[in-house]
């Protein structure tokens, strides 16, 4: 999404008015207080929601049941996600009593597979499946990348496939240039399911940074801060607000809607104890 488009106001706000709004915005601390970097932010401990009696006394019950933030943490996703996750949305505070505007991005992570059954992230990739002769010595050579180029043709899973020398050292040099690492079979470190998969796209890793956001920012610099980079900043700050608005609106009606019960549920566990061991007749 084009933050140039986050504000969707039908009076466009003078400069002036987006100076002030920006500067008298409530902020907090990026990471902890010794860090002393601050963002943008927004209170949101149950105090200051503005709940109605009835609410309130649901939502302290509420804030310690897992499913309370399925959808608020999902509208905070989305919206890191809107911003290409340069800006980011976090709950930051002691209590997590606020929300935090955050910088980051996205980068390569370097896993190259995945298990389709416990999701587990491999940094090798999966063979391909050989067809072709040619297919069969490329991936034998995948698996067994650490010789030098000479030494492939002399091996006896290269030379029953029949491929003259120089075609077996062309594909050395082709797989060699991959600069990729690869597993002899699919199977999962983890779960031991033969279910890994390449991924169709690079991976990528998403990262937070703790650094703040405009602590320093001389609005009234024409130069730094000229008509369309003032607009598009006051355009995110707003979006980051409407986000924020939307989980406060989502919490209020799951006050409204849902109480918390408690439930039994069984669970075996393994303990260890001590067993006498038995005497040989």
């Amino acid at each position: 999404m084009n933050e140039t488009n986050d504000v969707a106001d039908a009076t466009q706000p003078t400069r002036e008015e987006m100076i002030a709004f920006l500067r008298g915005h409530f902020r907090y601390y990026t990471m902890n207080s010794w860090n002393r970097s601050t963002s943008y932010a927004r209170r949101v401990k149950i105090r200051n929601l503005g709940l109605t009696r009835e609410q309130e006394s649901r939502a302290y019950d509420l804030i310690y049941v897992e499913d309370t933030f399925l959808e608020i943490n999902e509208r905070i996703r989305k919206f890191s996600e809107e911003k290409g996750y340069r800006y980011q949305a976090c709950f930051n505070g002691r209590s997590s009593g606020y929300i935090v505007l955050m910088q980051g991005g996205r980068e390569p992570s370097g896993y190259l597979s995945f298990c389709t059954e416990c999701g587990q992230l491999n940094y090798k990739k999966v063979l391909p499946i050989a067809e072709t002769p040619e297919d069969k010595v490329r991936n034998y050579i995948r698996v067994k990348n650490w010789w030098i180029k000479e030494v492939y043709p002399e091996q006896e899973e290269v030379k029953r496939h029949g491929l003259t020398m120089e075609r077996v050292l062309e594909i050395v040099r082709e797989v060699k240039a991959e600069k990729t690492e690869y597993s002899e079979d699919a199977a999962c470190g983890r779960c031991g399911a033969v279910a890994r998969q390449n991924f169709a796209i690079q991976h990528q890793r998403i990262y937070t940074q703790g650094i703040g956001v405009d602590e320093d920012a001389d609005f009234e610099d024409e130069e730094e801060w000229e008509h369309y980079s003032l607009k598009k900043r006051y355009g995110l700050i707003k979006s980051f607000d409407k986000m924020v608005d939307d989980c406060v609106e989502i919490f209020k009606s799951l006050c409204d809607n849902y109480r918390v019960v408690e439930m039994k549920v069984p669970c075996t566990r393994i303990v260890k104890v001590l067993e006498p061991i038995a005497v040989e007749a």
